[in-house]
């Protein structure tokens, strides 16, 4: 959208995968934590890559604590914006593929919950 001005089914799923970030990071897109180098979606890639404290930065500390399932299902939410956020928008998914992502998502948590539960 930001280049050509129409707003589009691609730029759409964009947007949602930006949304997605800021659910989970407690971040905007302008956030001084992104600098002038970086950006919202770069910081993400680059500490999903990472392991431990640094990929643990990315969930937003008003979250926490979470449960194990809990910080499983961030980090996928996580994964799904960031396909959603391709460069190109021809490598990013449709809005109904994200959807059914995040719908999957959502019921594998409500399994995980309700194991949780039985005992």
């Amino acid at each position: 959208h930001a280049y050509s001005f129409k707003a589009t089914e691609k730029s759409d799923v964009y947007s949602m995968g930006i949304v997605l970030m800021e659910l989970v990071s407690g971040k905007t897109p302008t956030d001084a934590t992104f600098g002038v180098d970086m950006d919202m979606v770069r910081w993400v890639e680059r500490h999903t890559e990472k392991q431990g404290e640094s990929a643990r930065e990315l969930i937003d500390p008003a979250l926490k604590p979470l449960a194990p399932y809990e910080e499983s299902a961030a980090y996928q939410m996580l994964e799904i914006a960031l396909q959603c956020t391709k460069t190109t928008p021809q490598e990013r998914p449709s809005s109904r593929h994200a959807c059914v992502q995040l719908l999957h998502l959502y019921k594998n948590r409500m399994v995980d919950f309700d194991k949780m539960n039985i005992a």
